[in-house]
């Protein structure tokens, strides 16, 4: 009996996590860099300089995924709510959240110092 080669095996799949992309992105990859914080010191603030969005969330039009977790009874009554209203769960917790921060910038904006005369509160 004659002896054949041994057998080769097929690459093993890559564990979670580990897997490479098999379509490379058909933008340009951004490049982000560390702040400086001497620019930073007198540059623009935070609030009007824009740090450019990855690859991956320009690709889903500019927007981020965001996981919330709930009690049953909260979802129900979300769900319950949308079928009255015919909303998806995405739009009532949208437009609750920027409720919710258009009245917290308002409440910011009248116990401000300018708003105030120079005195908090």
């Amino acid at each position: 009996m004659s002896k054949s080669a041994p057998m080769t095996l097929p690459p093993r799949q890559p564990t979670k996590g580990n897997a490479q992309t098999s379509v490379a992105s058909i933008e340009a990859p951004v490049v982000f860099a560390p702040a400086d914080p001497e620019s930073t010191a007198s540059g623009p603030t935070a609030a009007t300089e824009r740090t450019p969005l990855p690859p991956n969330v320009k690709a889903l039009g500019g927007t981020i995924a965001v996981t919330v977790r709930m009690d049953q009874p909260t979802y129900e009554r979300l769900k319950m709510y949308g079928v009255r209203t015919r909303q998806t769960n995405q739009d009532i917790v949208l437009n609750a959240i920027k409720a919710t921060l258009d009245a917290l910038d308002e409440v910011g904006r009248a116990g401000s110092p300018s708003q105030t005369g120079g005195k908090a509160g």
